[in-house]
């Protein structure tokens, strides 16, 4: 029980490291690239063998069976180049944040890193470094922390993408209105 809460305790601060990198390549307006994706997916799942100076791939090419929070298994086909799909998706988003569609880009990186499911482990927590990037890098003020602790069902139903985007948009709400509080005060 105690290495579990050593396990969750780690993992957080895993999971906090990689959100301060991912605030740092919005704040300086660095690109977010695939390689920057992948050193936050590292960051966050750093293996026995990356401590080992082992270079590992964190991008995912084999077919694998995932857990659904809803507790389906699903069995996701080969990847052939999840590189370059993350960087498709990457690309996409940026391009709606450029046209001024900021939360929706910021929601829609989210959800399609965890469709796609590029990477061999941690594809919601890297999905959330990234949402956070574009909604640091815009100016949305919503975390991707807070976007992590929201409880999912599948986001293979369009319902959950509507319920996901409407919670989002009452985030950014919430702290458009507090940012203006603070401003007046």
């Amino acid at each position: 029980m105690q290495t579990d809460l050593l396990k969750k305790q780690l993992e957080r601060a895993r999971f906090e490291r990689a959100f301060q990198v991912a605030e740092s390549l919005a704040l300086h307006r660095a690109l977010l690239t695939t390689t920057e994706l992948a050193r936050l997916n590292e960051i966050v799942t750093v293996n026995k063998e990356k401590r080992s100076s082992v270079f590992t791939d964190p991008w995912r090419h084999e077919a694998v069976t995932i857990t659904l929070p809803t507790g389906q298994e699903k069995t996701l086909t080969l990847m052939i180049d999840p590189i370059l799909m993350a960087r498709e998706k990457l690309h996409h988003s940026t391009e709606m944040a450029e046209q001024g569609l900021k939360i929706e880009s910021g929601i829609k990186i989210y959800v399609e890193l965890i469709l796609a499911h590029v990477f061999k482990d941690a594809n919601r927590r890297t999905a959330s470094l990234a949402s956070h990037y574009f909604f640091k890098r815009y100016g949305v003020p919503v975390s991707g922390m807070d976007l992590y602790q929201l409880g999912l069902g599948d986001l293979r139903q369009e319902n959950q993408i509507q319920s996901l985007t409407e919670k989002v948009c009452q985030m950014a709400k919430f702290g458009e209105k507090r940012n203006l509080s603070t401003l007046s005060s």
